[in-house]
């Protein structure tokens, strides 16, 4: 990262020091934005021209680039998610792309700049918090463009109502530099439930984590009218999701749960890095005491109504 003159110079000169041919046609400079969100617009396109935009998605919060949570719509002004939006639609339709997609933004948090990063020609793993928000079934419409069929969604069905958040639950260990859990056995799993609450997912009592894939057995859901009741219903659905075997990333999410810049919605891809408080939680074996107390408390009241 170059910040002054004196600093291009040292790397200038570290790069005209190696072999000739490695520096002969120059050195790229590319732009370096250190506050910056990363933003997602999917998209619908069928092969007769109809492409709509689904809204937008803030994937920000990761770690080694990899998204940990995903919220929608983005906290961005109305203004900038138009331009993204018509963008995405742009580009999509210039390229003549047919499928469900997204297209990537990274947009400056001081200055609202954005520019265009990538574009996913697939379904992504977020793509739950847009299906709740806007309750359209996308991996239906993926079909049904790759059947030839055309896209039936009026520009006017696309509402978004409320907030949602999906949190990547994650058999790793965040204290051990998220070491991956494959291998390990699910031993007991208790997911949470009631209103506003989606999981997807293949984990179950006796499941086994896989060392060859991805470390995500499930993904959590949550959706309601704004974002102080989501954080609300997210910070419940942790505080009862247990998963005893192999390590997960419950605790660390229950933690940034708690974090004022996440309930503030003041976040980029710097999170992980810049709070390191999240990573100060109780041990698994600490949580998993609890809930079990919880849980005992619950059986007995719901059995036994009168015995305190």
């Amino acid at each position: 990262m170059i910040r002054d003159e004196g600093t291009l110079v040292k790397h200038l000169t570290r790069i005209r020091a190696r072999p000739r041919q490695v520096w002969l046609k120059g050195a790229f400079l590319e732009k370096c934005i250190e506050s910056v969100k990363t933003v997602s617009i999917p998209i619908l396109a069928d092969r007769y021209g109809n492409v709509i935009h689904l809204g937008s998605r803030d994937c920000s919060i990761q770690r080694r680039h990899q998204k940990m949570l995903e919220l929608a719509p983005a906290s961005l002004p109305e203004n900038v998610l138009q331009k993204m939006n018509d963008a995405a639609v742009r580009v999509t339709r210039e390229a003549g792309y047919v499928n469900a997609g997204t297209v990537e933004f990274l947009a400056d948090r001081k200055t609202n700049e954005f520019w265009f990063m990538e574009m996913n020609t697939r379904l992504q793993v977020e793509h739950t918090v847009t299906e709740e928000l806007v309750n359209v079934d996308l991996v239906r419409e993926q079909i049904k463009i790759a059947e030839g069929k055309p896209l039936n969604i009026p520009e006017g069905r696309i509402r978004l109502w409320g907030k949602a958040v999906q949190v990547r639950i994650n058999a790793e260990n965040p204290m051990n530099n998220f070491a991956l859990q494959g291998g390990k056995t699910v031993h007991f799993y208790l997911p949470p439930g009631g209103p506003g609450i989606r999981l997807d997912g293949v984990i179950y009592e006796g499941y086994r984590v896989p060392t060859e894939y991805d470390s995500l057995p499930v993904k959590l859901t949550v959706r309601a009218r704004n974002w102080e009741q989501t954080v609300e219903r997210l910070r419940r659905a942790l505080n009862i999701f247990l998963i005893v075997g192999p390590e997960t990333t419950i605790p660390f999410s229950r933690a940034i749960c708690r974090d004022p810049d996440f309930i503030n919605e003041t976040f980029d891809t710097g999170y992980i890095e810049t709070h390191p408080d999240v990573f100060r939680y109780p041990e698994p074996s600490q949580e998993i005491r609890r809930l079990e107390k919880d849980i005992s408390h619950v059986h007995t009241s719901i059995f036994f109504p009168y015995v305190y």
